[in-house]
């Protein structure tokens, strides 16, 4: 499903097979279940496969059900309306960082992301204030995971460096980041979620300067904290 749902075009049970280094017999039982249970779709002419509608199902139950979906979008879209603000929240799972909200400010310029994209650890405000929730050791391995992608000139790429940055994020309580992911971009991110590991995941908003002149970046980093407290508390998590 993740091979469909990240394909351009519908994919064949051969290529399917290949890409997933398993049988096409394998494969063909995987296909013909997912798609009776509507989960995937198979063209009647080129007998290919895509994504079906049933996910669409699932993703809005996990969105009416979840604690912290609800409470990051109701925070979120209050900055957006407010401040005209772009807004994400933020997971890891397992090993993997990737977002599970974008909330769209309506200003001129903005960072648009998918529900389940990946977060780099290295260079968002996101990804910072997830890494700042683990102990140094932690973060570095973390880190140290892939090599890590320059983005911009301003992007820092050395994990020791970043890992020792992490510890101004955890007195101040928010992580700043400026022109390190996209250029002219600002960003402040701050923690969400119980501090005994259980749940990994930050909220952050990004903007323009150029475009956002009115944004103070005072109120900016003061509304982002308000709003992680409040996630954190009406989630039912331990706050730091």
């Amino acid at each position: 499903m993740e091979l469909l749902n990240a394909s351009q075009e519908p994919l064949g049970t051969r290529e399917i097979s290949r890409q997933l280094g398993l049988s096409p017999a394998i494969v063909q039982r995987l296909l013909n279940t997912l798609t009776e249970k509507h989960y995937l779709r198979r063209d009647p002419v080129t007998r290919q496969y895509s994504t079906g509608y049933q996910t669409l199902n699932m993703g809005a139950g996990l969105m009416a059900r979840d604690t912290l979906l609800l409470e990051a979008r109701k925070e979120l879209q209050h900055l957006a309306d407010s401040m005209r603000i772009d807004g994400y929240l933020g997971v890891l799972q397992d090993k993997t960082p990737m977002y599970l909200l974008c909330i769209d400010g309506k200003r001129p310029v903005t960072v648009r992301v998918l529900p389940g994209s990946p977060i780099g650890l290295h260079n968002t405000a996101i990804g910072k204030a997830i890494l700042s929730s683990f102990p140094d050791e932690k973060a570095l391995e973390l880190l140290r995971t892939e090599p890590l992608e320059q983005s911009t000139a301003k992007t820092i790429t050395d994990p020791e460096q970043l890992v020792a940055s992490l510890h101004r994020i955890r007195t101040d309580g928010y992580v700043l980041i400026e022109d390190e992911q996209v250029e002219g971009i600002s960003s402040v991110g701050a923690p969400v979620g119980d501090v005994s590991g259980q749940v990994r995941a930050a909220i952050s908003v990004a903007y323009s300067m150029h475009f956002s002149p009115d944004l103070d970046l005072k109120d900016v980093i003061s509304a982002i904290l308000g709003a992680a407290s409040r996630i954190t508390r009406n989630c039912g998590f331990r706050s730091g």
